[in-house]
C-alpha cells in the first residue's frame, strides 16, 4: 500500500484527497516525536471506511475490523483479521472509530508501525492526530 509515490504526496501535512468511482482517498502526514506517520483514508460509498497508518519504512502488515451487529444499533463486532504486531491497538483503534463515526459503517485499521515503537505516547499520539483529522474533516469520513 505504500510506495514512493504515496510518500511523495504524503510528505507534507496538507491533505491530499482523490475520487475514483466514488470512492475517496485521502491521505496526509503527521510528525510525532522524532517519526514521520503516514495516514491513508479509503472511504467507499456509504458504508465501509479503510485507514492505514504507519511509517514510510512499514507495509500493511495487520489489519482490524469492526462492523455495527445487526441484531443490535448500540452494539459492534470487531476482529483481527490477519497479522500479529500490533494486532490488539488496531482492534482497539478500529472500535473507537466506529464508536467515533456512529456505529454504522464496517471500520479496517491497519496500523503499521516498527517494532521498536510499541509506546503507549507515540500509539495515543497517533490515535489523536487521526480522531483530529476526523473532527476537522467530517466529510472524509
Amino acid at each position: 500500500m505504500v510506495d514512493s509515490e504515496i510518500i511523495k504526496i504524503s510528505s507534507s501535512n496538507t491533505d491530499q484527497m482523490e475520487t475514483t468511482n466514488g470512492i475517496k482517498v485521502t491521505q496526509f502526514s503527521r510528525k510525532i516525536g522524532d517519526q514521520s506517520i503516514l495516514y491513508q483514508i479509503i472511504r467507499y460509498p456509504d458504508r465501509c471506511l479503510m485507514v492505514w497508518i504507519g511509517t514510510p519504512s512499514c507495509d500493511m502488515s495487520n489489519l482490524a475490523m469492526t462492523m455495527p451487529m445487526i441484531s443490535s444499533s448500540n452494539e459492534l463486532l470487531g476482529t483481527t483479521l490477519f497479522g500479529s504486531d500490533f494486532y490488539e491497538q488496531s482492534l482497539s483503534l478500529s472500535k473507537k472509530l466506529a464508536r467515533r463515526l456512529g456505529g454504522q459503517k464496517q471500520v479496517y485499521i491497519s496500523l503499521n508501525l516498527p517494532n521498536d515503537a510499541d509506546n503507549e505516547m507515540l500509539l495515543s499520539e497517533i490515535e489523536q492526530a487521526l480522531f483530529e483529522h476526523v473532527r476537522q474533516n467530517g466529510q472524509v469520513y
